[in-house]
């Protein structure tokens, strides 16, 4: 952002009738969206690990959407300025400054695209997969899906069957990510499944399905995203899906 240019207008994080939290998700395509200079010292040393160049534009536009992001909802802090640690289990969080309410995030990005989810205290995952990814899905969903949900893979069409296992996975990512456990979670514990109206929901063997809510979408011609949001017992979040990248990034920076 220019030296002199007032900062964006801040993002509303709860509903101004209700007070429900809101779900903010941006997505950038990293081929033209990025900026180095707002990484910090640690953030820049993983992205030199990166072999290839197209790995290091995609994590540098994932930084850059996070921290452009927490930026919209928190607009006296720039970007550069965000601080972050992780928990037992590797779950990024804010480490600072701090913020009240207090922010929770999750990133995810696959080849061509980073997205990014930020909402008020509530737990949160997302996850985005490509669409045309090359995968056995009777073969993962076996070892990687609850035995109802691997079901579902093998009795869909053959040519149906990529799309059912995809709409599974990205479904759980998200969950796994929002409990900060991943796939520490045993795949056989829990199951992503429709309700009658449609909407995902969660059975689980070590958590009430009913607190959680889900939304899925997919981005674009070539991208499927995934939301998983712990909202209690209160009504289902707004979920907002803006429809391009926050402002205030700059344009790419050298990668």
């Amino acid at each position: 952002m220019p030296e002199g240019t007032p900062p964006p207008a801040r993002l509303a994080l709860h509903h101004a009738g209700t007070g429900a939290p809101l779900a903010h998700v941006w997505a950038a395509a990293p081929e033209c969206y990025g900026d180095r200079a707002l990484l910090s010292e640690e953030e820049r040393r993983r992205c030199e690990a990166f072999r290839r160049d197209g790995d290091r534009r995609l994590y540098i536009a994932a930084r850059t959407l996070l921290r452009t992001a927490l930026s919209r909802c928190v607009p006296e802090v720039r970007p550069v300025e965000w601080r972050f640690t992780t928990g037992a289990h590797g779950r990024p969080e804010t480490a600072g400054p701090r913020t009240v309410p207090r922010l929770r995030f999750s990133v995810a990005h696959a080849p061509g695209l980073a997205v990014c989810l930020v909402c008020p205290e509530l737990d949160c995952g997302v996850d985005v997969e490509v669409t045309d990814r090359s995968v056995d899905p009777v073969r993962v969903a076996r070892a990687m899906f609850h035995p109802r949900e691997a079901a579902r893979v093998r009795a869909a069409p053959p040519a149906e069957r990529g799309t059912v296992f995809l709409l599974h996975w990205t479904l759980k990512e998200a969950y796994g990510k929002a409990r900060g456990l991943g796939f520490l979670l045993p795949p056989d514990s829990y199951a992503v499944t429709p309700d009658p109206a449609g909407a995902p929901r969660l059975a689980a063997a070590d958590d009430d399905g009913l607190l959680w809510q889900f939304a899925q979408w997919p981005q674009g011609e070539r991208h499927l995203v995934a939301v998983a949001l712990r909202r209690g017992h209160g009504p289902d979040v707004p979920v907002l899906r803006h429809t391009g990248p926050p402002c205030g990034a700059g344009p790419p920076g050298p990668r």
